[in-house]
């Protein structure tokens, strides 16, 4: 398999960024770094050890951060000419350094996906599962996608409010009141009220869920909620 040029590596990988909607400032820095490390690997050979040696220098001259390990990573298949298209996930193996490892293990004990517990797992997909069944209703008897859309925009944003304290009829109270707070207008909140209390029956699996939406609760009601 014949090794592109440097210049050709870099165009390739940036396109493919670019076609997956990484933002301008993004790629700008992308290219930064990697003429960086196209630049200290100039003189050495061409090799998957140059390439180790010359990132671990690269990576000393730029604040330390996850993300440029990440682009060494995913440079790599580019700069070898392995890749035709998209940036691989998998990392070279002469990238697999205790320094690198560390690194990874930092962001993933840092990120809010290695906190959660089971019970807050199951907590989450209850209530993603009673949102769907909700929409599911709304739209069974015939409310515009609008109306839907926009009921489901704020039950959502009360789901997140609560999200991480234990399920009971308190705290389901306490993240109403809490989110009746974000919305400007008072004399608004009762349309608030009425949403959280039909969804409320959909929390508890009532049976007759469905029949404690009120349909009368206007796209136009919904939207006034959250207008400044």
């Amino acid at each position: 398999m014949s090794r592109p040029s440097p210049d050709t590596a870099l165009e390739r990988f940036t396109e493919d960024l670019k076609q997956r909607g990484v933002a301008t400032k993004q790629l700008t820095l992308t290219r930064h770094f990697l003429r960086h490390l196209l630049t200290t690997m100039r003189d050495m050979p061409q090799d998957g050890a140059s390439y180790r040696t010359a990132s671990a220098t690269t990576l000393r001259n730029f604040p330390e951060d996850p993300h440029f390990v990440a682009l060494i990573r995913d440079f790599y298949p580019y700069w070898s000419g392995e890749a035709v298209s998209k940036p691989t996930s998998t990392p070279p193996p002469s990238l697999a350094t205790g320094a690198h490892l560390d690194d990874i293990l930092a962001r993933m004990e840092s990120d809010p996906w290695f906190q959660q517990t089971i019970a807050e797992l199951e907590r989450h997909l209850h209530h993603l599962k009673c949102l769907q069944r909700y929409a599911e209703d709304l739209a069974r008897i015939g409310l515009e996608q609008a109306n839907i859309d926009a009921r489901v925009r704020l039950i959502k944003l009360l789901l997140f409010t609560i999200r991480d304290v234990p399920q009971n009829t308190d705290t389901y109270r306490a993240g109403v009141d809490k989110v009746l707070t974000f919305f400007p207008h008072q004399e608004r909140w009762h349309t608030f009220v009425s949403l959280a209390r039909e969804f409320f029956y959909f929390l508890a699996k009532d049976a007759g869920a469905a029949e404690r939406i009120q349909q009368q609760i206007s796209t136009h009601e919904l939207r006034q909620l959250t207008a400044s």
